[in-house]
């Protein structure tokens, strides 16, 4: 299992998640575990996916996340699983 890392942040407003799931749907990505904060109108969301049946790089899915968060006016950022935790550990 290939699990990644991804971030969401940004004003909070209808289609966000709908945008980011299908653009997980669409590139056979599966989404393992999803947490969502928001707090006035900002939206803060973690997930937890596995990309083992991505075709393509992990370059190519930062850049595919990059250009959602682009249309849905928000910050998307992807890690990889091993990297996100060597950061946050303590």
């Amino acid at each position: 299992m290939n699990r990644t890392v991804v971030t969401l942040v940004g004003k909070d407003h209808v289609g966000i998640i709908a945008t980011v799931c299908n653009f997980f749907a669409e590139n056979n990505i599966n989404i393992l575990d999803i947490k969502q904060t928001t707090v006035q109108e900002y939206i803060n969301m973690i997930l937890v996916v596995d990309t083992t049946g991505y075709s393509g790089s992990f370059d190519s899915l930062a850049e595919g996340l990059d250009a959602v968060g682009k249309k849905v006016g928000c910050i998307i950022k992807a890690q990889h699983e091993e990297i996100f935790d060597m950061m946050h550990r303590i």
